[in-house]
């Protein structure tokens, strides 16, 4: 699928957004930030895209965005200096050039700050690209581990069809912790995930991409990183689920929300689009499928 939508051809504008499919989508997943910038998107995503492909999933992309990132479908060439948003920007011109130029709708799975991105992206379009004419790109050629020496238009795409979004212990609402904020010191993403950022501010709760998207918000009591508000979104989501412990007590960190596919979970759960209730739970991974597919868009 990439390789054939690498080759430059000339995007036509969409008469209108695809049709929901509630099936299985190319997948795109967005990992997290990392200190280090060398993210090995194989190793980080290995357990999610070996569940989604078992199940039926063919179409399963991984996205990196740091220039020491390593086996990732497609890199950009960014550091932890690279701001939050600009990164958006990126992901959201690669998606619409490899997909939604080409009326192909896309869902999203990411982990940690990736949903912040992958949300960027539907919220820049949004405010700057809607209505625009669609930019003729059939001169780009784009190299998939340098995206970022890509020349994308200084604006953003004027739409992207993004059918369902589901993120890991996504800090939604920022991080408050000392440790982000001496992070927010010498890193400039550390100071854009910082509580009441102009990011933050900035970035919509639920963003709807030009076919609707819906969202599900993953999150563990337990998380080390991330609040249980921050990563519900102060349970604003279309569907959440917030885990607490498994059978034998064990619990879910912040990583362990991004690998884990099993076990008897107890959590709470509701949303702007589910019932709401607590018990026993799908694990993380197996309610990310969930999410992926027959869900109700807004």
């Amino acid at each position: 699928m990439i390789a054939a939508a690498l080759i430059a051809t000339a995007p036509a504008a969409s008469a209108a957004a695809p049709a929901r499919s509630d099936g299985h989508r190319v997948t795109l997943m967005v990992h997290g930030f990392d200190r280090e910038a060398d993210t090995n998107c194989a190793s980080s995503w290995k357990d999610a895209k070996n569940l989604l492909n078992a199940n039926g999933w063919g179409d399963v992309v991984t996205f990196g965005y740091y220039n020491k990132a390593t086996n990732c479908d497609l890199r950009l060439q960014g550091t932890t200096d690279t701001r939050i948003q600009e990164v958006g920007r990126q992901f959201a011109w690669t998606v619409y050039y490899l997909y939604s130029s080409h009326d192909v709708a896309v869902d999203v799975v990411t982990h940690s700050m990736g949903g912040l991105v992958a949300k960027a992206a539907i919220e820049g379009v949004n405010r700057y690209g809607v209505g625009k004419t669609p930019p003729d790109l059939s001169g780009l050629t784009v190299d998939k581990n340098n995206i970022g020496a890509t020349v994308w238009p200084i604006a953003w795409p004027p739409y992207l069809y993004i059918e369902d979004m589901v993120t890991l212990a996504t800090p939604h609402q920022g991080i408050g912790s000392a440790l982000v904020t001496a992070c927010a010191l010498t890193h400039e993403q550390c100071s854009d995930m910082r509580p009441g950022s102009g990011f933050i501010s900035w970035l919509g709760k639920q963003p709807l991409s030009q076919m609707g998207t819906d969202y599900t918000f993953l999150a563990s009591s337990h998380d080390d990183t991330v609040s249980a508000d921050s990563a519900t979104n102060k349970r604003t989501a279309h569907h959440w689920a917030l885990y607490d412990k498994n059978a034998d007590g064990g619990t879910l960190s912040h990583t362990a929300m991004r690998t884990t596919s099993t076990g008897a979970w107890q959590a709470s759960w509701g949303g702007q689009l589910s019932d709401e209730g607590s018990g026993s739970y799908p694990a993380p991974l197996l309610r990310m499928m969930d999410g992926l597919y027959d869900q109700q868009a807004q």
